[in-house]
């Protein structure tokens, strides 16, 4: 038994997933992202500065001085504090990227996995559009190098709806309860709370196109026709400067746009990302604008990112037929216990030996068995081969 939202991950999946790593890292490297190792313990209250209920929400320990611990619940908030205290002086723009997982508790209810892996991006020290777009082309690019032909990369802005909302004229507490409500997509609390403010039907109905309208470039041509206000106009602005470097960089096929986009963790201020493939229900890749969070740690800096998540890219690509990284089965050698000389040039010669003793029954090809001082190879395919040493190397491609 295991805890509830983990899980193993046996040999054949784990050759799968180093191929998908070893791809979305390369295209990183490309894009000039340093791979940064963040511990897996943190204090618990460099998670509690972003005031965010999910990210609170992890498992705690306590350390040898009493001090509370935290497994991580999110790299994005890693990345940003290891920047604060050993990058602050440095030049910036920032790259960096990692690979690694994260840890919540399980609410399937929530779509919230247990433990997770984690391919992501993040560019600090840069609060312009072109760096949301090449956020975003990056994402794009590394689906596209994994051979995921059909998904959707669908981009929002949470300033759009803020802004909305702030239009209303309405007080502070009331504008953050609207805003919540879209965010939970808790349509009767919104009408509740519409009606008790006393919001016009004209605001209602901007309100409810926000929320409804998605798909192509005309999402923004009509977005611009629901603004009311400079700050919508700029939302959609900023959109509309994303898409054009995507679409200048060859991936605006890919994109979609929803203005009803959000995005579950709090620190997200601006442009949001996430991207959809068949036969998975979840995201598989989630991202946007986080100029607020750096300021948590007294380091008031713009930054955006996105991260996939490995174990649902891998399910998207098998869904899609993506010939994945399959794992060679080893050399069973049974006597190689006995013949480490055999076994050592053979692993030389490049292939993966595993050594059995005599008496050993191999259950599955290819199998090397040494008797009496003689070999006979029984290879994937084919008949077997006995001989010497040398008869039985030729159909290993070895000399």
């Amino acid at each position: 038994m295991i805890p509830e939202g983990m899980q193993d991950i046996l040999p054949a999946e784990v050759a799968q997933l180093r191929g998908i790593e070893a791809a979305v890292r390369a295209r990183f490297t490309a894009y000039g992202y340093e791979e940064v190792r963040l511990p897996i313990l943190e204090f618990a209250e460099t998670f509690e500065r972003v005031e965010d209920d999910t990210l609170e929400a992890g498992y705690r320990v306590f350390g040898e001085h009493g001090r509370q611990l935290m497994l991580r619940t999110d790299l994005t908030v890693g990345v940003v504090r290891m920047a604060e205290s050993r990058y602050r002086d440095r030049p910036l723009p920032l790259r960096f990227s990692y690979l690694a997982s994260a840890c919540r508790p399980w609410a399937p209810q929530r779509s919230q996995d247990g433990e997770f892996v984690q391919a992501g991006v993040e560019l600090l020290g840069d609060d312009s559009a072109a760096a949301d777009a090449e956020v975003v082309t990056l994402l794009c690019d590394v689906l596209a190098s994994l051979g995921l032909r059909e998904h959707r990369v669908v981009v929002g802005t949470m300033a759009f709806s803020a802004a909305l909302v702030e239009s209303f004229g309405i007080g502070d507490d009331d504008e953050q309860a609207l805003l919540d409500a879209l965010h939970d997509r808790d349509y009767p609390l919104l009408e509740t709370i519409l009606d008790n403010v006393g919001v016009d039907d004209e605001a209602r109905r901007a309100l409810q196109q926000t929320v409804d309208v998605s798909g192509a470039r005309e999402v923004l041509a009509h977005a611009r026709r629901l603004s009311r206000t400079a700050s919508m106009e700029q939302a959609v602005g900023r959109l509309e400067t994303v898409r054009d470097l995507v679409a200048a960089a060859g991936y605006e096929h890919a994109l979609a746009f929803d203005l009803g986009l959000f995005q579950d963790l709090a620190y997200y201020t601006g442009v949001v990302v996430e991207v959809y493939a068949p036969g998975v229900g979840l995201p598989i890749a989630t991202g946007g604008r986080y100029d607020g969070l750096g300021a948590h740690f007294d380091w008031d800096v713009p930054g955006v990112g996105v991260a996939l998540s490995v174990d649902r890219l891998r399910l998207a690509l098998e869904e899609a037929g993506v010939a994945l990284v399959a794992l060679a089965p080893p050399l069973q050698f049974v006597g190689g216990l006995e013949l480490p000389e055999q076994a050592r040039e053979l692993r030389h010669a490049g292939l993966a030996v595993a050594a059995l003793p005599v008496s050993a029954r191999p259950a599955a090809r290819p199998v090397l068995r040494h008797e009496r001082g003689r070999y006979e190879l029984e290879p994937l395919e084919g008949a077997p081969v006995s001989g010497s040493w040398r008869d039985v190397l030729q159909p290993l491609g070895l000399r």
